[in-house]
């Protein structure tokens, strides 16, 4: 089954995965800093995101905005 292309905004996709949520993991990994600090970012609200059961994700789009808003202030 070939899916068809999907189209959005590049920033909601992970490795050319659409729509992805990232986990605190990938964040860190991203940002290229230890899983607390990436926790850190999340929990004082400067990185948004959303809970799902127990789970905490990030939308790439939000982890996209916090790096830009960094370069601009940095």
């Amino acid at each position: 089954m070939v899916r068809p292309a999907m189209r959005g905004n590049p920033a909601d996709t992970v490795d050319g995965q659409a729509g992805r949520l990232l986990r605190i993991e990938d964040i860190a990994d991203r940002l290229a800093v230890s899983r607390s600090m990436a926790w850190k970012l999340v929990t004082y609200g400067q990185i948004p995101s959303v809970r799902i059961g127990r789970a905490v994700r990030v939308r790439p789009a939000d982890l996209e905005a916090y790096i830009a808003s960094a370069l601009r202030e940095g």
